[in-house]
């Protein structure tokens, strides 16, 4: 779906980073990819602004700063976590250039999705050991440093063409299900388990660089790739990592082998795609082309 905006008819308030000043005269577009999502999808955002124009997005407390890429285009993802409440919620988009402030509003209808149980029988010592708050801490420590570190440096889209399936194999538990690990609540699903063999071949869904190779509490040998733009695929529980830190990663380069390390009850793939940090399905990309013409 296409929607496009000619900045200057909303002002935000409250949303506004900067006092307004003046209006942007040049002639600017907003497209969005969708106004009506679910929780755990995204909404592309593209918009046509003055060459070197601050370009920024308000969306549900989350501040965004867009990447310029040709003659006078940005880009940029917003997502919707998969604990968010059905409801209306507002988009605002602000453009600065020249001491001039420029800002719309969006409504992003995000509707009700229905997420099954998913529960997991597993040794209790084992449970106990691992699902620790200091060993979540520690997890989530250190790869949200990851994240950010290369997110504020600021890479346009890595990938290529449509991103494809990191390993062959049945889903044994779909995104965003809400797990129970011996009947204890576990919290959401982050991404997809792909059942395959151990040492099965895991390949890169799409080009992207390496922000994170390393042994997690939870998720075992963890592979952690950048794709740019605030994207990230995350590739868990492996045997044995293939892929380092720093590395440029292509399209069906190996990154890692099927394993069953952290907390895992046999071995698979857990595979995750993240907007800077919420997790969302990575069903909307596998096998699909994320581009820009909507």
């Amino acid at each position: 779906m296409k929607v496009l905006g000619r900045l200057g008819f909303v002002f935000i308030g409250l949303l506004l980073l900067i006092p307004v000043l003046n209006v942007v005269k040049a002639e600017s577009e907003i497209s969005l990819s969708a106004t009506t999502i679910r929780p755990g999808d995204f909404v592309r955002i593209k918009v046509k602004a003055p060459h070197g124009s601050l370009v920024r997005t308000v969306f549900r407390g989350v501040s965004k700063t867009l990447l310029e890429g040709d003659n006078g285009t940005f880009f940029g993802l917003i997502a919707a976590s998969y604990y968010t409440t059905p409801d209306v919620y507002p988009l605002g988009v602000e453009i600065v250039k020249d001491e001039q402030v420029m800002t719309s509003l969006y409504q992003i209808q995000v509707i009700a999705r229905k997420f099954p149980e998913s529960r997991v029988v597993m040794d209790e010592a084992k449970r106990k050991k691992i699902l620790t708050t200091p060993n979540r801490e520690s997890d989530t420590k250190k790869t949200q440093e990851a994240r950010k570190k290369v997110a504020q440096e600021s890479q346009p889209p890595l990938w290529n063409s449509a991103f494809i399936w990191p390993v062959k194999g049945a889903i044994t538990t779909e995104f965003g299900f809400i797990r129970y690990v011996n009947n204890i609540d576990n919290g959401r699903h982050s991404g997809l388990d792909i059942a395959a063999n151990t040492g099965t071949p895991v390949l890169a869904c799409n080009d992207g660089i390496v922000v994170f190779s390393g042994n997690l509490y939870l998720t075992g040998f963890t592979v952690i790739v950048y794709h740019g733009l605030d994207l990230f695929s995350s590739y868990a529980h492996l045997s044995a990592l293939k892929a380092y830190e720093g590395d440029k990663i292509a399209k069906g380069d190996l990154v890692g082998l099927v394993g069953s390390t952290g907390l895992s009850t046999g071995p698979h793939l857990h595979l995750t795609f993240r907007v800077g940090e919420t997790p969302v399905d990575p069903r909307l990309f596998l096998e699909q082309e994320v581009g820009w013409e909507f």
